[in-house]
């Protein structure tokens, strides 16, 4: 019987104590939750430069494929965190193979309205992406980007691909004005249209090879050159430069060998890849024909 009243008394105090004990450990797991934080949320992730063609870039008169480029791009992500910005503790980015961990540069991107980002804390981060390789290098590569939160807990990864290739296209000629009979002593004019789908700047040079009526080439069989340089004089004639309109002119010599002269004209890039070349037969008449 007195066992029996112990039981009954003490009853409601064990059931008071196991309330505050689970009542404790659901507190302490919420902590546990809380102590994580939320992550930030990423999206409209951006790079400048998906796709780099090294064939158009240059370091000197002459491209070689061990040049040695300097990349230049720009990448930006949008960051929101759930708990506020101040909660932001880095946007990152990493170039390169994740296949293999082969990196070529990482860094972090920013908010603070300094070039190139564009309006601070407006939650679009920016930064340059800046690394180096020489021409030979190719590959497809991915530019990562995240954020961290000031908790530790990081948003998704954005991945964009990035293709580092060489490309480069022939130039194009066309459209050649040249007599197709002249006089010695008079005006030669040649006008001929340079187009490069790299851009004009990788035309190298443009020009003919002239041969002469005995077999021989003129200018011991080197290129005559022309020129797009807004010079309207000899031995250019240009009338506006860097429109990819080409001219030569001179003056017929008066020991200029009478006859039919071959032109060949053809154009160069800047890794000496030569275009399509254009013939053109133009004679050459004694000056006393027309005396």
């Amino acid at each position: 019987m007195r066992q029996l009243l112990l039981k009954i008394f003490l009853f409601p105090f064990a059931i008071s104590l196991s309330f505050i004990f689970l009542s404790g450990c659901e507190k302490k797991y919420d902590t546990v939750i809380d102590s994580a934080g939320s992550a930030p949320v990423i999206s409209d992730a951006k790079f400048s430069l998906p796709v780099i063609n090294t064939d158009t870039m240059y370091v000197g008169l002459v491209q070689t494929s061990h040049d040695v480029l300097n990349i230049h791009a720009r990448a930006s992500l949008r960051v929101i965190h759930p708990d506020g910005k101040e909660m932001i503790e880095s946007v990152n980015f990493i170039l390169g193979d994740f296949q293999s961990s082969f990196t070529l540069c990482d860094g972090t991107l920013h908010d603070d309205g300094v070039f190139p980002d564009s309006i601070s804390d407006d939650n679009t981060y920016s930064g340059y992406v800046d690394f180096q390789i020489q021409r030979v290098f190719v590959g497809d590569f991915f530019i990562k980007l995240w954020s961290k939160s000031r908790t530790g807990s990081e948003s998704n990864d954005f991945f964009l691909p990035v293709h580092i290739g060489r490309f480069n296209h022939a130039p194009v000629i066309s459209n050649l004005i040249a007599p197709d009979t002249l006089y010695i002593g008079n005006r030669l004019s040649l006008t001929l249209q340079v187009a490069d789908s790299d851009g004009l700047s990788d035309v190298y040079e443009v020009g003919y090879l002239s041969l002469k009526p005995d077999g021989s080439y003129a200018n011991n069989g080197n290129l005559i050159l022309m020129y797009d340089d807004g010079i309207d004089q000899p031995p250019s004639g240009d009338l506006v430069a860097g429109d990819g309109i080409y001219t030569y002119t001179t003056t017929v010599p008066s020991d200029a060998i009478a006859g039919t002269y071959v032109f060949t004209f053809s154009a160069f890039d800047q890794l000496h890849i030569t275009s399509n070349t254009i013939i053109h037969r133009m004679t050459i008449l004694p000056r006393n024909v027309i005396e």
